[in-house]
């Protein structure tokens, strides 16, 4: 198979895999923590770089959300060596601190250090990873194992959703034990997880050919802004994280509100698009609503991917099923996965560069795996 053809087939397995995964994973969260340690938390932070970043910014607000308790996900390198500046955090409380460090591969050296100093600290630590005797399971008290079937390479479609669902069972355990939601609310809320993989399906139907439509007048940019608020701010991250290593871009992620500040003053306003997500219902709408406005304004390409039929009329639009807004980042890897897949396509672009060249240090993860810990 093409590089291409393994990109889409990993698509085209995301129903799958949320409808049998998910439930799996949340089997495995329930026993982890015991009641007493879940009382005794008073603030959550989750941990990770590249996707597993973008998987923990997702999933936090929902968890602010179910539990009432501080939450937030922080880069590796941030909670590695800048979270405690020298004293512990939570003035040596930290018994009340959970770090939910992620790693697919269980090597990011970063989160690896960030665990051990915090675990050192005081923190209780909780990885979620695949691979439970890597560095990260050995480096934290409890592991989450986020195995699942293996499926062809391609940049990190099913791990990244696997550790979205992750989070998720995380913040749904902890809310439950408190009794913030009921034992009720909390198996609906994961019933309506396992249950977005219809959502998934119908967002690659949708999304496949508009997006091969943008790409055919797009593919000759160099640049791409990507743009959402809130959760959708994750996803947009994970799909410039996409565009750069499948096809090699210059992709950046910004907020709506921050883009009216930044991004809008770009020069080459018809060399740079803009891929928007905009969910109706989501708290950020009005804003993002007049962000389209704004894009229309400035006359800049732009992609809409949204939930609603009765958006601005600008640019293309791909319209996904409408999902509660806290889940939503699970259904927008579909169309953030297709961009990317099919972009490299139209470029001829290898995915990572082949780690060759001038890129060959990056050959195995070197670059992210072996950095030197400092605990």
């Amino acid at each position: 198979m093409s590089q291409y053809a393994d990109f889409v087939a990993q698509i085209d397995s995301l129903p799958e895999l949320v409808r049998t995964e998910a439930r799996r994973i949340d089997d495995r969260m329930r026993l982890l923590l015991k009641t007493p340690e879940i009382y005794g938390i008073r603030q959550v932070v989750l941990v990770g770089s590249g996707d597993s970043y973008f998987a923990a910014q997702a999933a936090v607000p929902a968890i602010r959300a179910w539990t009432g308790l501080p939450v937030v996900a922080m880069l590796a390198m941030e909670a590695a060596r800048y979270v405690d500046a020298g004293v512990a955090p939570l003035g040596g409380q930290t018994r009340g601190l959970l770090v939910v460090a992620i790693s697919n591969s269980g090597e990011a050296a970063r989160v690896v250090e960030a665990t051990q100093r915090l675990r050192a600290l005081g923190a209780l630590t909780l990885a979620i990873t695949a691979a439970p005797d890597s560095r990260l399971g050995r480096s934290a008290e409890r592991v989450l194992d986020i195995t699942v079937p293996g499926a062809a390479p391609a940049p990190g479609t099913r791990s990244y959703v696997a550790s979205m669902l992750a989070a998720y069972s995380v913040g749904l355990r902890l809310a439950e034990v408190r009794l913030a939601v009921t034992m009720d609310e909390a198996n609906a809320l994961r019933g309506e997880i396992a249950g977005l993989s219809d959502a998934l399906a119908t967002a690659a139907q949708v999304s496949a050919g508009p997006i091969r439509d943008v790409v055919d007048r797009w593919h000759g940019f160099a640049s791409v802004d990507v743009l959402g608020s809130g959760p959708a701010l994750a996803s947009a991250g994970y799909t410039a994280a996409k565009l750069v290593e499948a096809a090699g871009l210059h992709a950046t992620a910004q907020d709506a509100e921050e883009f009216h500040h930044l991004n809008y003053f770009v020069a080459d306003l018809d060399h740079v698009p803009a891929v928007a997500f905009a969910a109706g219902a989501a708290r950020a709408a009005s804003r993002t609503r007049e962000l389209v406005g704004t894009l229309e304004g400035l006359g800049r390409p732009a992609l809409i991917v949204t939930d609603q039929a009765e958006w601005p009329p600008y640019g293309v639009q791909i319209r996904l099923p409408e999902v509660r807004e806290w889940f939503a980042p699970l259904v927008h890897a579909v169309p953030a996965a297709h961009l990317a897949a099919a972009w490299a396509e139209a470029i001829g672009a290898i995915h990572y560069r082949g780690h060759t060249g001038r890129w060959g240090r990056s050959q195995g993860a070197n670059l992210v795996r072996n950095s030197a810990l400092e605990v």
